[in-house]
């Protein structure tokens, strides 16, 4: 009896040591992951949105760089099978990306951004756009090549706007010789309530393994001469423009204000956490019509956009494709209020 309870003892003793040791493990990871990493002027800490990526090598060195790219959120106009198609080093890059725990999104037209479903109740700390281009219409130092950049420009600068932090940054990398500063991106800023707060010179070495893609046509995949070019930061200057809703008291400033709170990219990639715990998550296509057949709004975790149609994936109710039954597994009372308020959210923002 003796031998039994001495050997009880033993293992009790040597379960709580690797309970402890698992414990410090998780300590050192956690403090690991709160420790700022710096790539130039961007930080482990901040929440970033990455537009206009190629191969998505840009957003894979800042990932690499931090150990963890949870706080990133990179996309591109081209959809992912043309992303893929196009660049031989976007397939490996997007893996390592979700791997690290990016959100990565496809058919991003940053004339738009500001209202895709996505992205539309987000704020960021940065907004980057490298090397904005509208596309090879003809020759480039053309008055009507240089109006097309320029609205391009443009067009992106008031829709980052609407979506930065208060205190949050648009950075725009650019060439700065002619005809490319033609361009005259600072006034197209200021046109947007934008300043510019400073500009730093661009050294593709500062950034390794980021490689600048010509975008189209036969030699989309290979890389064009930068030449003199500076990342351009802006702020923006109307932070009056930047509340939600008319008055205080309104509903939908109110709601707004109840879905920005916290880490708002953990919260999108998370989803699923919010709604009912241990559901299995189950991948389907929708179009947003679609939406309206169930009593809890589907959400996105991660999302594959190609025309009209959504590929995400759910949480709080278990669905197989639209074309077969509906299996629901009734939420948790908590999972059912957040679902309401999700729900409500988003009929009033028109979705």
């Amino acid at each position: 009896m003796k031998f039994f309870q001495k050997s009880v003892s033993l293992l009790t003793k040597e379960t709580a040591a690797m309970v402890d040791k698992k414990a410090m493990k998780q300590v050192d990871i956690r403090e690991e992951e709160d420790k700022k990493k710096l790539v130039k002027h961007y930080s482990s800490k901040h929440q970033m949105l990455l537009v206009g990526e190629g191969d998505f090598s840009f957003s894979w060195c800042l990932a690499r760089s931090f150990g963890s790219a949870y706080k990133i959120v990179a996309s591109s106009l081209d959809s992912y099978d043309v992303v893929i198609q196009k660049y031989k080093k976007a397939k490996s890059n997007l893996e390592d990306l979700e791997k690290l725990g990016a959100c990565i999104l496809h058919g991003v037209d940053v004339k738009r951004m500001k209202h895709h479903f996505a992205l539309r109740m987000l704020k960021f700390d940065q907004i980057i756009f490298n090397f904005p281009h509208a596309g090879f219409n003809g020759k480039e130092d053309s008055d009507i090549v240089i109006e097309k950049h320029k609205q391009l420009v443009g067009s992106f600068f008031g829709n980052a706007n609407d979506m930065l932090q208060a205190d949050g940054e648009i950075h725009v990398t650019h060439k700065t010789t002619p005809p490319f500063c033609d361009w005259n991106i600072l006034e197209l800023a200021r046109r947007n309530c934008l300043e510019l707060i400073k500009r730093i010179d661009f050294k593709i070495g500062d950034y390794p393994g980021y490689s600048n893609k010509r975008g189209d046509g036969n030699r989309c995949d290979e890389s064009f001469p930068l030449g003199e070019c500076s990342t351009f930061k802006f702020r923006s200057f109307c932070t009056a423009q930047k509340t939600y809703g008319a008055t205080s008291n309104s509903v939908s400033a109110l709601k707004r204000t109840w879905q920005l709170q916290g880490n708002q990219i953990e919260m999108f990639k998370r989803q699923r956490i919010a709604f009912d715990r241990g559901i299995l998550q189950k991948s389907f296509s929708m179009n947003s019509k679609d939406f309206s057949d169930y009593g809890l709004t589907p959400l996105a975790v991660k999302t594959r956009t190609e025309g009209a149609s959504t590929s995400l994936e759910t949480c709080g109710r278990a669905i197989t494709h639209w074309g077969n039954p509906v299996s629901e597994i009734p939420p948790s009372n908590f999972a059912r209020d957040i679902g309401l308020k999700v729900a409500d959210l988003v009929t009033d923002n028109g979705m």
